[in-house]
């Protein structure tokens, strides 16, 4: 029996297949024409990739559920999606994540003859209500103001319990109806309530439900019952298209629920399709993702997942898949030696590929830290910024810490624009107390209760004093394009949640410890679960796992092991497991 070599890949073949070089443009000999010689390995993830691509495409069902996992193409099957659509259509992408809506726009924008619009949700209903009905401000902090006029009115409304009550769509009661009765004095929509105002009104006025060629949804397992709700309504007058996986669902804390993507799976309406084949990660990661999964489904966790293939496709991700065949995990002596191991790696790896800077959005270089310990990623940030070798024209960093929560300036920015805002003199109000007895404070809601405007109820002094300072606010501008083209090398910090919709060549993922994460060893919650998940799954082409080895603990006076049991559960074979310590670096 004769061996072959694939001049794709390179593999030892007994079989060979002719194939077109363009499907190949990665292949190792570097042949653009013509065409070459596969193994069986390529062939099978090409002819697997192709087949569950036709499939959808070839699907004349007005209701299709698309099931794929992290890199598993969803945005070049939605390009693909509009292309065979008639020329001259209009087509609305909805997607829940802000990280996604950048880079769908960039990449269906050079679709021709085809109007495409990318919204998150949120951000299709707020400008549904300033289209359609041309009404309110969108404020997201505004459950805050409305509490706090509660507060003064001594009435019984807490912020959490009536965004539960919106977002599960419970029965109207005293406390929604307080809710949107402030809104409307305010003139004004928070996040959830934007999306209740919108379902309601398309509830109750079918006939303006937006019309559209094609609706296509990304991320839907990370939607509530409130927006799955808005979505199934405007599918009931749409071709719709609805894309996710439940293993990648994070925001349980508002209330989404993988249940509702399950539950689709489930439906007679809907048309069960696949992307089986990731075109992001390697072997090593797609391989580590799977064992995972199957740990934690033997761990009891994950119940109810749908069942779907995960494949690394090889016929793209060999070379990478054969330079990086571990995940590095890195025992760390101490936090500060996590700090001084990244940006080490970061040159060395900078000098090894001879890395250049670049224009692109997608960062180089991923580091992502756990939402609850802000300072491992302030630490490891600071170490970068601090450092003479991470040279500034060179590389850009980028580290977006919490932003304050309602500052004053968001008031000024409101009355600079309109000067009798209601809603920019109350947030003034709510930074700036009138009296320390709350009395005139109280005085002041009650009365406005009647429609009466803020700014004819406070002192004339109050009002000159902060007159004078909205006059040296200045209204916040739009980035440039220009401004977005800076040719650098991206390092961008980010939180665990932050790196949902990110993918970049080089990731580096902190905190992985017991107590953080997961905060309960004995007690590991699905969320956690797909968030570990999601993380193994960001890197092209290496994932840095650094954990800071042993801790002291006071109690029991002793350093004790913190390794996360997240780490345990995926099969060692996958890893390359070293001590870290301040003077071994070049070693590793």
């Amino acid at each position: 029996m004769s061996n072959y070599c694939c001049q794709n890949c390179g593999e030892i073949s007994t079989t060979l297949f002719m194939r077109k070089a363009s499907d190949f443009s990665k292949n190792y000999k570097g042949i653009r024409d013509g065409n070459i010689s596969i193994c069986q390995r390529c062939e099978d993830c090409f002819e697997g990739s192709e087949k569950s691509l036709k499939e959808i495409l070839s699907s004349d069902h007005k209701k299709k559920l698309i099931l794929g996992g992290p890199g598993t193409g969803k945005t070049f099957l939605f390009k693909n999606v509009i292309e065979n659509l008639p020329k001259n259509t209009n087509i609305l992408v909805i997607t829940f994540i802000n990280n996604l809506v950048n880079d769908l726009k960039k990449q269906l924008s050079k679709i021709s003859n085809r109007k495409v619009e990318v919204r998150t949700l949120h951000g299709f209903c707020k400008n549904f209500l300033l289209r359609e009905i041309h009404l309110y401000e969108y404020f997201p902090e505004l459950p805050r103001i409305i509490e706090d006029d509660a507060f003064l009115l001594e009435f019984d409304f807490k912020e959490g319990k009536f965004n539960r009550a919106l977002v599960n769509l419970e029965k109207v009661n005293d406390g929604i109806k307080f809710y949107l009765s402030r809104s409307t004095y305010y003139n004004s929509v928070g996040h959830d309530d934007a999306v209740y105002r919108v379902f309601l009104y398309l509830s109750e006025n079918n006939i303006v439900i937006p019309q559209y060629s094609q609706v296509i949804v990304d991320e839907y397992q990370d939607f509530n019952f409130l927006e799955s709700s808005l979505i199934e309504l405007i599918g009931q007058e749409n071709k719709i298209i609805i894309a996710g996986d439940d293993d990648q669902a994070l925001y349980r804390f508002k209330s989404a629920s993988s249940d509702f993507i399950r539950r689709l799976y489930h439906d007679e309406h809907f048309k069960n399709l696949f992307l089986p084949f990731c075109r992001r990660c390697t072997s090593v990661l797609v391989g580590a993702a799977n064992g995972f999964i199957s740990s934690a489904k033997e761990k009891g966790l994950l119940d109810g997942r749908i069942e779907k293939e995960f494949k690394c496709y090889w016929t793209d991700n060999f070379f990478n898949s054969r330079k990086y065949p571990k995940i590095f995990l890195g025992k760390c002596s101490a936090d500060s030696v996590v700090s001084k191991y990244i940006k080490e790696k970061i040159l060395s790896t900078v000098k090894e590929e001879n890395i250049q800077p670049s224009e692109k959005d997608e960062p180089e270089f991923l580091i992502a830290g756990p939402p609850r310990i802000p300072h491992y990623l302030q630490e490891v940030n600071d170490s970068l910024v601090k450092d003479k070798m991470i040279d500034k024209n060179i590389f850009n960093i980028e580290f977006k810490k919490e932003l304050q929560r309602l500052s004053i300036d968001e008031g000024y920015e409101f009355i600079k624009k309109d000067s009798n805002s209601n809603l920019g003199w109350r947030i003034v109000m709510y930074k700036d107390r009138i009296d320390t007895s709350l009395e005139k404070d109280k005085e002041i809601i009650s009365k406005s209760l009647n429609g009466k405007s803020i700014i004819d109820l406070l002192p004339e002094r109050y009002i000159n004093r902060h007159r004078e300072k909205v006059k040296n606010i200045s209204l916040m501008e739009t980035e440039s394009p220009e401004d977005s083209l800076d040719r650098k090398i991206k390092i961008k910090l980010t939180t665990y949640l932050g790196a949902k919709g990110l993918s970049a060549n080089h990731v580096f993922v902190l905190g992985l410890e017991n107590g953080i994460f997961p905060k309960d060893p004995n007690n590991i919650s699905d969320d956690e679960a797909c968030q570990f998940i999601v993380l193994l799954t960001r890197a092209r082409k290496s994932l840095s796992i650094l954990s800071v080895d042993k801790r002291f603990n006071k109690k029991f006076k002793r350093r004790i092991v913190t390794l996360s049991s997240f780490i345990s559960m995926v099969p060692g074979r996958f890893f390359k497991i070293k001590n870290v310590n301040a003077s071994n670096f070049n070693k590793l």
